[in-house]
């Protein structure tokens, strides 16, 4: 049986890249669930879970910032 692939090479342009595409397809379940459209029951769902995507990626970065002489990180 095939199994997933726990780690993946993704530059930072491939992971702005999702991250853009992932709001994109928020915003569009959005203006369904504004507009009386019959798709629209399961957009709130579908909205949470794209978060919910979005917020796993950004809780795997990293960020980085200088350190001052006194030792404590800048900011």
């Amino acid at each position: 049986m095939a199994r997933y692939r726990e780690h993946f090479t993704l530059d930072l342009h491939d992971i702005d890249r999702i991250e853009r595409a992932i709001r994109i397809e928020i915003a569009q379940h959005a203006q369904r669930a504004t507009a009386d459209d019959p798709d629209a029951e399961g957009s709130q769902g579908e909205i949470r879970a794209l978060n919910h995507l979005l917020a796993k990626i950004f809780h795997q970065k990293v960020f980085y910032s200088q350190v001052n002489q006194t030792g404590v990180p800048g900011g």
